[in-house]
């Protein structure tokens, strides 16, 4: 199997920070009255950018998992694969999931970046066609100082690298939202990632063409 056609970084954010301890967000899914590992933001992402990684190998993608250090140090590593491979096309995905009551699954480029502009809307649009239970809004935002700045810091760091190099921060459902209690299932992960490695194929391709 050939990786000619690119490579996709899938970074397990609010996970491995020096010191542990910290998850994201974190919500009582099954109503117990606790809140268990289960049912943090860390321990969540895996359920969709795990299978998006067998996707997209299948296809032929090269795929990484950064779950280690700041994210100043996961942002450096990127740089420094898409600096290794400079006549491939890289895409880095910062992984998370929301919280705060909101009904879209949601896309976050850095406005400085044409590309991540591009990546953010190929995922966002598969997101909708996936037609997943409960999702029924998909959109994108530029992440600047003053707007969207939380999305912005966790993809800040990929502007400073090569051309080949571009990335987003794709929180696709919310937690703590009852319409989108399916997401957060093994299924409803399955189903992300469907859409997730769709949408990034569908970048990569575009841009391999020239498109983008």
């Amino acid at each position: 199997m050939t990786h000619d056609k690119g490579i996709v970084i899938f970074d397990r954010q609010h996970y491995g920070k020096p010191g542990g301890g910290e998850l994201g967000a974190a919500y009582d899914l099954d109503h117990d009255g606790r809140i268990e590992d289960h049912e943090r933001e860390a321990n969540l992402t895996p359920d969709y950018y795990l299978p998006a990684k067998r996707m997209l190998e299948e296809q032929g993608y090269q795929v990484f998992v950064l779950d280690q250090g700041w994210y100043s140090s996961r942002h450096r590593e990127a740089r420094r694969l898409a600096m290794l491979y400079p006549h491939r096309h890289v895409v880095y995905v910062a992984c998370h999931v929301n919280a705060g009551g909101g009904k879209y699954a949601l896309v976050i480029s850095d406005q400085r970046s044409t590309q991540g502009k591009y990546i953010a809307t190929e995922i966002a649009d598969s997101m909708l066609t996936e037609g997943i239970p409960g999702i029924e809004r998909s959109i994108t935002r530029r992440g600047t100082p003053t707007a969207w700045t939380n999305g912005l810091n966790t993809i800040k760091g990929i502007f400073e690298g090569p051309g080949n190099l571009a990335g987003v921060c794709f929180e696709p459902y919310f937690l703590d939202q009852r319409e989108h209690a399916y997401a957060a299932t093994r299924a409803g992960g399955e189903r992300i990632a469907a859409a997730l490695a769709r949408g990034l194929h569908n970048y990569l391709t575009n841009r391999r063409q020239g498109v983008y």
